[in-house]
Parts: structure tokens; sequence; C-alpha cells
């Protein structure tokens, strides 16, 4: 693994490390507000902030919608995998939520071999299945209590390797804010419009944390960009994981959910996972497949 891949390693952790943080506000703010209103916040801040920002950086041109069916393909797929994710968390624990979305690591690595043609090895195989394995075991998911938030929070899975996929082939040609900033039209614009039917007002305090719900995201998603620049996605896949180390440290502080010596296990087993990806030095796809596609 070079330096510019190790790179996007790093910023790909980081950013899981910042994403819990929105996850679990979001979480909070729907036991006393209706749930679309909390997706219409983590969208509406989101494109508040970032397009308060390029407005000035970029100029007020780049509020303008790219006329992309790939970025809006993009940004239809954050906002279905984000509001599927909401309804999940809403119901059960973030972490179980968290269980169900980590298969898109496995679609994402599929998904990259078939358009990108990357070349995963045997050991990122096995990486990315101990991670899931890690997981599993960590979690412990009951198929006795299974319902059907439990394919709802599979389906925001499916959209998340979506967005991520798309990611990888949307344009560089405006600059990474710019990006995110876009990203977040469709869940926007999609979100106000229905918002309206089930509003309920908000105090002060509620309004400062809705408000960091999408501005955290933001930068969560603004590194996850800044990652994918820099690595093949079959490299980042078992690095997704990671998200739910700060998810279960949020847990225990904010919902008194204590990890067990199994939790402790699993949470060993996906960082091992991780640190046999980075030990294992593969040759990069060729940089001609990913252009293709």
């Amino acid at each position: 693994m070079d330096q510019r891949q190790l790179t996007g390693v790093v910023l790909l952790v980081l950013a899981l490390q910042i994403l819990p943080i929105s996850d679990t506000i979001a979480k909070y703010m729907s036991l006393t507000l209706p749930v679309i209103q909390v997706i219409w916040a983590r969208f509406f801040f989101h494109c508040l902030a970032t397009g308060a920002y390029i407005s000035v950086r970029h100029g007020p041109g780049s509020l303008l919608p790219v006329l992309s069916w790939r970025h809006a393909a993009r940004s239809a797929a954050l906002f279905l995998a984000v509001a599927l994710f909401y309804v999940a968390i809403h119901f059960m624990p973030l972490t179980t939520a968290l269980t169900l979305w980590f298969v898109a690591p496995f679609l994402l690595t599929i998904l990259a071999m078939v358009f990108f043609k990357e070349r995963v090895s045997q050991v990122q195989w096995a990486a990315i299945a101990a991670g899931f394995l890690g997981i599993v075991l960590a979690i412990r998911p009951s198929a006795t209590s299974w319902e059907w938030t439990y394919l709802v929070g599979l389906l925001a899975g499916v959209g998340y390797a979506v967005f991520l996929l798309l990611t990888r082939i949307v344009e560089n040609r405006i600059p990474p804010l710019v990006s995110v900033y876009q990203t977040g039209l469709v869940g926007c614009i999609a979100s106000s419009a229905i918002v309206a039917a089930v509003w309920k007002q908000p105090v002060w305090l509620e309004w400062f944390l809705l408000a960091a719900i999408g501005i955290v995201a933001a930068v969560a998603h603004l590194l996850i960009i800044k990652a994918f620049e820099r690595a093949d996605a079959s490299t980042l896949a078992p690095f997704t994981y990671a998200e739910v180390v700060g998810a279960a440290l949020l847990g225990f502080i904010v919902f008194g959910d204590a990890p067990d010596l199994l939790a402790c296990a699993g949470l060993a087993i996906i960082i091992l996972s991780a640190v046999a990806v980075v030990a294992y030095d593969r040759p990069t796809a060729p940089a001609a497949a990913a252009s293709d596609a």
C-alpha cells in the first residue's frame, strides 16, 4: 500500500469516528421529534452549512445543482441510505443498526470488482469476512427477534454501498466541498417537501442539536470523498468497520450500552482485519480500469 492509499485509509477512519456523533444525536432527537423531521435536519443543515461556505469561497454559482445523472444518483442513494438508517436507529440500538449497515463493504467490494475491474486478493476477502464476523460477535443480533426494522437496516446498507460506488465514478471537476453540498441536495429538497406534514416546533436546544446533525455529517462525508480520491474501493472496504468503534463508545456514554467481553473480542477482530489489509502489499488495479468506469 503506497502513501496515497494509506492517506485515504486514514481519512476514512477519521470520518467514521466523526459520523457516529451525528448518528447518536439523530437517535437522541428522534425520541422527542418525528423521524422525518430529524431526517430533514440532517440534509437541510448539511446543505445550509456547506452552501454558505462555498458561496463565499467559490461564488454563488456553485450553489446551482450539477446537471449530471451521476451526481443526482449519488445524492439520491445517500438520502435513501440515511433515511432508512434513521428509521432503523429509532427502533433499535445504534450498534444493532450498524451490524445491518455493514452489508455495504461486501456489496462495495463486489461492485468495485465488476465495474472498476479492481483485483480483490484472498487476503482482502478474508479480512472483510473476518471484520463482518467481528461485528456479529460484538453485536450478536438474535434471529428470534427478527422484525421489519431489520430489513430497513439491510436496505440502508445497500443504499450506502451504492453511494460509495457512485462516489468513485462521479466527475472530479468541482471542489470537494462543493461536491459535499451537491450530495445533500436531493435529500434536502425531498425531505423539505414532506416535513411540514409532521412538523413539531423545536426549542432552542433542539434547534442546536438538529443543526449539529447536518454539520457534523457534512464534515464526515467531505473526508469520505477525499479518502476515495486517494484509495481503491476494495482497499477501503474493510475499514468501513471502524465506525462501530465510535458508535460503541457513544452508545455507552449516551445510552448506557456497555460492551461485554464478547463485544470487546469482536472489536479486536475488526481492528486486526483492518491491520491485515494495511500489512498486505498488493499491486494496485490498473488506473485505466477506474477511469473507464
